[in-house]
């Protein structure tokens, strides 16, 4: 029986490994997998058949979604936060859910990020009450590691909107803390909510145990109308309140549609892994810029069976570096933030034309 190529590409080294043909070989699979469960799907490779692989404009996706086979079992729907537009569903199949963790596991362990026994307490939504993509994998991928020895969280999602459950935050810190190192992971906007609220309380610190450490990502103008974060100013305040060196803070990007996770490493750097493959793309050629140069982000990642999202051209800006100080041989993306479609009305916005129907 030949190897699954996907379960090959994800049994590498996340950032250390340098491109192979595992990575085209998991490609070319996923999309032979894509094709043959949605025919619109292959339809649209026929259109754009000048492009071997042409990438999906996540817009045009969101607004002409692709039918799911009838014979196709669904057993997540992972959304996105939906606070800049309509929310992204993804429907997964287990084997795509299974990939989707082991991702992101991958690239927390190779970073260091889960070394240690620690109590992990989530400034997110209850998965129990949601099923957005940020709250419900990292959910998995924490319950999935024997050092995490629990996890609480501090938020959920109500009928009338998020709630930050500030009632049962102080015991659950003073239990966590009692039993040594504590993983903050959340939105950091739910963090500083947190830290403000115990501040006008007379509590301006909360020293956490030494191997504490934050984990944050998205949120930055989420779920607190009128508040805008900056990131190292968050870090530096984060680092006092809590007692921890500002290097324990990272900050983790990505889009519910991807299954990678890009997460900062020492010299804040958001390192693509293995399997993944990040473009910064001029929107009217649709060629790669060169490394350093603005464009918009295209992603290809073979990890999703479920739908056709190999390979997806976002809204995000971004630029692609090389050659960081950490020493790991993956690129690099260096976010610059979203914008709205409406200012790519040129041929990027025509690549889901497709997708019509």
């Amino acid at each position: 029986m030949n190897a699954d190529p996907i379960d090959l590409l994800l049994e590498q080294p996340a950032f250390d490994t340098p491109p192979d043909a595992n990575f085209a070989e998991a490609t070319a699979y996923c999309v032979r997998v894509l094709q043959d469960r949605f025919p619109r799907y292959r339809e649209f490779l026929d259109v754009r058949s000048s492009d071997p692989i042409p990438a999906i404009f996540l817009p045009i996706l969101k607004s002409y979604p692709f039918a799911l086979p009838p014979d196709m079992a669904i057993t997540r729907t992972l959304t996105s936060s939906g606070t800049t537009g309509k929310p992204s569903l993804t429907p997964l199949d287990e084997r795509s859910w299974d990939y989707r963790v082991r991702a992101m596991r991958q690239s927390y362990a190779a970073l260091g990020l889960l070394d240690g026994d620690a109590t992990a307490l989530c400034f997110l939504m209850d998965p129990t009450t949601t099923q957005m993509a940020g709250s419900v994998v990292i959910d998995a991928v924490l319950r999935s590691v024997s050092q995490v020895k629990a996890v609480h969280y501090l938020a959920r999602m109500t009928p009338s909107g998020p709630q930050f459950l500030a009632e049962e935050a102080p015991a659950l810190f003073t239990q966590a803390i009692a039993r040594g190192p504590v993983v903050l992971v959340g939105y950091p906007a739910l963090i500083t909510a947190m830290m403000d609220g115990m501040a006008k309380l007379g509590r301006t610190s909360l020293p956490l145990p030494g191997g504490s450490r934050i984990l944050t990502g998205g949120g930055w103008k989420s779920f607190l109308p009128g508040l805008a974060l900056d990131r190292s100013e968050f870090r530096t305040k984060a680092a006092e309140f809590f007692g921890i060196s500002p290097d324990s803070i990272r900050d983790m990007y990505g889009l519910s549609e991807c299954p990678a996770v890009f997460v900062e490493c020492e010299y804040r750097s958001y390192h693509v892994p293995l399997w993944c493959r990040a473009e910064a793309v001029d929107p009217e050629t649709m060629q790669p810029e060169l490394d350093g140069r603005l464009g918009l982000l295209q992603l290809t990642c073979p990890l999703t069976l479920s739908y056709p999202l190999v390979k997806i051209l976002t809204t995000d800006t971004a630029k692609i570096g090389r050659g960081c100080a950490c020493g790991r041989s993956a690129p690099f993306i260096i976010p610059k933030g979203r914008v709205t479609a409406a200012r790519f009305e040129t041929c990027a916005m025509k690549i889901g034309e497709a997708v019509r129907y």
